[in-house]
């Protein structure tokens, strides 16, 4: 291997590095501006993160709204119950909601967010 490309190889992984801390912070939390909210889907294997300005009255269902819009994936939403994600639906698991840490028990059209919330779709 040529020096040359060593030390390109090396530079793309270091700017990689820094985009990941950039936009996601350390160990991969999404960075959350003062007006904004967090959406993080969280498949088990693997995570989708959302950032976007908290609008007053806005509820978990309308942010899961515009992250799918931004992240081109569909979702179910039954009486404010999430039923599927994607392809990832209820057999067996369930997706649980969980806002700043805590699980939620009412149903996603009612629970309003806020500036620097982080709400996490978990499918367990």
């Amino acid at each position: 291997m040529s020096k040359l490309y060593l030390t390109i190889l090396i530079i793309a992984i270091l700017i990689g590095i820094g985009l990941i801390f950039y936009f996601f912070g350390p160990l991969g939390k999404p960075k959350i501006g003062s007006d904004e909210a967090a959406l993080i889907i969280n498949y088990g294997e693997t995570k989708r993160a959302f950032v976007g300005e908290a609008i007053e009255g806005m509820t978990i269902s309308d942010a899961l709204l515009v992250s799918a819009k931004a992240g081109n994936f569909d979702f179910d939403l039954e009486e404010g119950v999430l039923k599927r994600i994607g392809q990832f639906e209820q057999n067996g698991k369930k997706w649980n909601a969980y806002l700043n840490g805590t699980k939620t028990g009412d149903s996603l059209d009612k629970i309003f967010i806020k500036a620097k919330d982080k709400i996490e779709l978990k499918f367990e």
